[in-house]
């Protein structure tokens, strides 16, 4: 199981009715995310199973973009407020995500995302500084008889994509 998490690609600075939440993806934004999603799909043919995302229009409308560029329009994009800006990482929905065996996509919001990889990556030096819109990071848990059931530390690096590489 590989779980990318990704954050939403680059967006407005605000939204027609003044809420954060409502701010749409610019042209820029919706380019660089389809292009994660093409050599996302071109590397390494994820099959998704699930696919979550903030209740936030940028991190859906990235979920979609990316759905899209995946061949897997047909997974329904699940919604979760834990998935929120400045939320905690969400524990209960991760280990619910662990115990999959096909790939998940999830899609949040900074700083959220960024400390969720930290809790997963046993090696925090793999991980880029920091996660600038539009960025990917794949991790995967290594599975065999001796593979613990705890999250944290249990991830490896697999993975890092950013828009106009």
């Amino acid at each position: 199981m590989n779980l990318y998490v990704m954050r939403h690609g680059l967006a407005a600075d605000s939204s027609p009715s003044g809420r954060d939440r409502d701010r749409p993806l610019t042209p820029e934004g919706i380019l660089g995310v389809e292009e994660i999603g093409k050599t996302l799909r071109a590397q390494q043919r994820p099959s998704l199973g699930r696919i979550v995302a903030s209740t936030y229009l940028r991190a859906h409308h990235t979920a979609e973009l990316m759905a899209g560029a995946l061949g897997a329009a047909a997974v329904p994009i699940e919604t979760f407020s834990e998935l929120e800006p400045d939320e905690s990482a969400p524990l209960v929905l991760l280990q619910d995500l662990a115990s999959l065996d096909a790939d998940v996509l999830l899609v949040g919001h900074h700083p959220m995302v960024i400390a969720l990889l930290r809790m997963l990556v046993r090696d925090v030096g793999e991980l880029p500084i920091g996660l600038h819109p539009g960025m990917l990071v794949g991790v995967m848990r290594p599975s065999g008889p001796n593979t613990t059931t705890q999250l944290g530390g249990s991830f490896r690096v697999t993975t890092v994509l950013r828009p106009g590489r």
